[in-house]
């Protein structure tokens, strides 16, 4: 009697049960897959491929040339005794010219005095030249240095700052600590460089640096201040560069969609030489000020692994990219030592990127019900918007980009040593990089040949240059004869701190059959 009765009880609950959940699944009409793409037949790998693949490289490179937030500022340190070097013809001359470059666009300019960084109303480079040039805007020798740096810092653009570099707080000169140090490293670690410019002057007998400091936002391009203005503060100055990445890259390709993959030299015609396929959405992300390529190839891998060893008896192929160039010359920050090469696929981090970004595009449309709850509205038929957003009308957590580790892929391809050593032996302003086929490469070592694989160039070693003449330029007896490098201590520190070693400098994106 007792099993009857639980027989009847199941029966009632599961069909409520069932019931309870097709209620659930139609609430809100909610009715998609777990994946909606899947549903609406997207597809990440379609011809907008490359500008997919940009946008993605900026979430592993935030701080690119192109990046940038606001308005360029400058920065003008009205401390008493400043106007003199000012008024220096060399000094004035480079100041007249930097105000005429860069007032050209829209600009904030701040002065610092009285222990203050105040916003100047400042209509052309006329009315700036008369406050600069005028004695009784000088009144005291409070500027606030240390907060002039940190405001650069929370900003996202170029800055150029004028300064000595003397502080003072709470009526005592700075003269030992490395006040500076946290904000230096700050705007580098977002992958900014800071250019000083240090013009020599005398204050009475004292010998004293006046630094026109640049502060450059992500990865220079023509369009960055440290480019406009480095051939008009050179000439009189000596520049020193404190980065992480003073290192230039260039490449030399033979053609605006030829990039750096192997072309057979006895192919009759383009198409013919053009072994791999690589077709016109290439993308030189450099050109862009940004330290990345994207090569979709026609071929599969299988077809690579074959091309890569029926060349080899010719002794070609048997680099996968060539023609890309460093200058290793500056060595103000660091000296640097070799490469490495990592290979990952990165497939399922795009994908999920690519999806995330996509949903950003699909808000659906909401409405209230009749007790005034929320609801999508009766005409919404998107599925991805149905599926990754609530009724609130906030995209739902899951959909939210987060990053998925890259899986390693090992024995696909090496740094090619021998390469790098002899370029840099022979011109330290010209030395290529090459990534080779690693001795050990088999097909099989790719076990995603139709994913997106990413390869990465790290820097191995660097140390800091901590013995550089330049260095002096940042240290200077005061008036009272004692030595200042509180300026010194803070351009070491943060070059003691920031070691650059085994951080990415370059990617390239390879897709196949496309």
């Amino acid at each position: 009697m007792n099993i009857v009765k639980n027989l009847a009880f199941l029966r009632v609950t599961g069909t409520f049960g069932l019931l309870l959940l097709l209620a659930a699944c139609n609430n809100g009409k909610n009715t998609a897959s777990a994946d909606p793409f899947a549903d609406v037949k997207f597809n990440p790998y379609d011809q907008e491929l490359g500008n997919r693949i940009e946008a993605y490289h900026q979430t592993s490179a935030p701080n690119n040339a192109n990046s940038k937030s606001g308005n360029p500022t400058l920065y003008i340190d009205f401390s008493s005794g400043i106007n003199k070097a000012f008024a220096e013809p060399g000094i004035k001359e480079m100041m007249t010219s930097c105000f005429n470059t860069i007032l050209a666009q829209k600009f904030d300019v701040y002065k610092l005095g009285s222990n203050e960084v105040k916003l100047l109303n400042i209509a052309n480079t006329t009315e700036l030249g008369q406050q600069v040039s005028d004695p009784a805007q000088y009144a005291d020798i409070w500027a606030p240095i240390q907060l002039a740096v940190e405001k650069i810092v929370e900003g996202n653009n170029d800055a150029l700052l004028i300064t000595d570099f003397e502080e003072w707080q709470k009526n005592i000169e700075v003269t030992r600590t490395a006040f500076l140090k946290i904000p230096f490293s700050k705007w580098l670690e977002k992958g900014n460089t800071i250019h000083f410019f240090i013009a020599d002057y005398k204050e009475g007998t004292v010998d004293k640096h006046l630094y026109f400091t640049v502060f450059n936002c992500g990865n220079p391009n023509e369009s960055s201040m440290i480019s406009k203005l480095e051939s008009k503060l050179g000439p009189l100055t000596t520049r020193f560069d404190l980065s992480n990445k003073s290192y230039k890259l260039r490449t030399d390709y033979p053609g605006e969609k030829s990039g750096g993959v192997f072309y057979d030299p006895s192919g009759k015609t383009d198409h013919a030489k053009n072994v791999l396929d690589l077709k016109d959405s290439y993308v030189n992300g450099l050109k862009k000020g940004n330290h990345f390529e994207f090569y979709p190839l026609g071929v599969d891998w299988n077809t690579i692994a074959n091309l890569h060893t029926s060349y080899a008896s010719q002794h070609q192929f048997n680099d996968f990219f060539r023609k890309l160039y460093i200058d290793l010359s500056n060595q103000d920050s660091y000296t640097f030592g070799d490469f490495e090469v990592k290979v990952s696929d990165v497939s399922a981090d795009f994908e999920n990127f690519t999806k995330t970004e996509e949903a950003k595009k699909h808000k659906p449309k909401l409405t209230k019900g009749a007790n005034g709850e929320a609801k999508f509205d009766d005409q919404e038929t998107d599925k991805i918007a149905l599926a990754c957003y609530g009724t609130d009308g906030k995209i739902k957590e899951q959909w939210i980009y987060k990053s998925v580790a890259a899986v390693p892929v090992n024995e696909v391809f090496s740094f090619n040593k021998s390469l790098f050593t002899n370029t840099k032996t022979s011109d330290t302003k010209n030395v290529e990089l090459g990534v080779s086929f690693d001795p050990g490469f088999k097909l099989k070592n790719i076990q995603n040949p139709e994913g997106l694989l990413r390869v990465d160039l790290l820097l191995n070693a660097a140390m800091p240059n901590l013995m550089g003449e330049k260095l002096s330029k940042f240290q200077w007896m005061n008036a009272k004869r004692t030595a200042n490098t509180a300026l010194y201590e803070s351009v070491k520190n943060t070059l003691q701190e920031l070691n650059p070693a085994h951080k990415v400098i370059y990617s390239y994106y390879i897709k196949t059959q496309q």
